[in-house]
Order: C-alpha cells, then structure tokens, then sequence
C-alpha cells in the first residue's frame, strides 16, 4: 500500500490547483473506485470530471475501499474534503 500512497501524493502535488479549485466551488471532492483504480472526481464548467484516476489497485472491493479511504488522508493533509456521491451530486445539481 506504500507504493500507493507514493502514487496518490504524485497525484494530489500535480493536479492540486485543480483540486483546491474543485473543493472551493463543491465544497470537497468526491472519491470512488472505478475498475479496480481510485478515482477523485471534482467539476469543471458545472460537470463532473474525474481529475485523476491512480493505477490499478484491486478488485478486492474492501482493498479499493481501504485505499480511497488512504486517498481521503492524504487530501485532507492539504485540506481538500471528501463528499460523498449524494453531497457531490446535489452540489453539481443532478439530484
């Protein structure tokens, strides 16, 4: 799990305009798994847009959730909030 926490911060160091901007319009960003990887998800022009995807983690769905669960730590260590799906969806408006 080393090696992904070393991926995610890559991540979250590159794309981390994107993501504070993201954060200030929702008030978070949204975390999920998709096909195996961990996805975070923030908006752009009102739509959703994942901002980055990590490499594959797991099928495993308590692996992949232990591992958005590393990337809502590391987001919250340069203060980006998690929302869930609902708060995500409602914010961008497609209640």
């Amino acid at each position: 799990m080393s090696s992904f926490k070393t991926e995610a911060t890559e991540l979250i160091k590159k794309h981390l305009k994107e993501l504070q901007e993201s954060a200030e319009e929702l008030g978070g960003v949204f975390i999920t798994g998709i096909d195996g990887t961990v996805a975070v998800i923030g908006v752009e022009n009102s739509k959703k847009k994942i901002i980055f995807q990590t490499s594959f983690v797991s099928e495993d769905v308590n692996k992949n959730l232990d591992a958005q669960v590393d990337m809502q730590d590391l987001l919250e260590d340069k203060g980006i909030e998690a929302i869930s799906e609902h708060d995500f969806n409602i914010a961008i408006g497609t209640h």
